[in-house]
């Protein structure tokens, strides 16, 4: 993330592949031993790791959009320098995944008439007025459990 007034903060949710490589590496050998049964499930459970794995990422990113949305509620509507929001900000954030579900950056993208993004003064505060920071998208990120699906991840994939 980026602390600066030039740039929008995100919140990025990913997931890396690094076990489709060992996991095939493990059921080639074990049917270069004799056990092609024991091979196929493995490669079985490769299979529901790749679908789920992109289910938790997603289900992240909805944490992390009610998460941002609740707290720019409460910060925008209580703030210090007396601006009443008019539901613009919260509304705008949102997840943009990648292709491959694997990654999904959620942000605001409320713009002014000028095309200055609303979310960087409210993330960040303006030095040239009474507007404090609020810092709504490090906040919510920071509260986010990403471990929070992993059981059922496991559960789901590996049977």
């Amino acid at each position: 993330m980026a602390w600066d007034n030039e740039h929008v903060p995100v919140v990025r949710i990913q997931a890396k592949d690094n076990f489709s490589d060992d996991l095939t590496n493990m059921a080639r050998s074990l049917k270069q031993s004799g056990n092609a049964d024991l091979a196929e499930m493995i490669l079985q459970d490769k299979a529901r790791l790749k679908a789920n794995v992109p289910k938790a990422v997603d289900k992240i990113a909805n944490d992390e959009v009610d998460g941002a949305q609740k707290l720019i509620k409460e910060r925008e509507y209580h703030s210090k320098s007396g601006y009443v929001g008019h539901g613009n900000l919260w509304k705008s954030v949102a997840k943009h995944p990648s292709k491959d579900k694997m990654l999904s950056d959620i942000y605001a993208n409320a713009e002014s008439k000028e095309g200055y993004e609303y979310i960087q003064a409210f993330e960040n505060g303006l030095k040239d007025r009474n507007y404090p920071a609020q810092h709504v998208m490090h906040d919510s990120g920071m509260q986010l459990d990403v471990d929070k699906y992993s059981d059922e991840i496991i559960k789901n994939s590996i049977k």
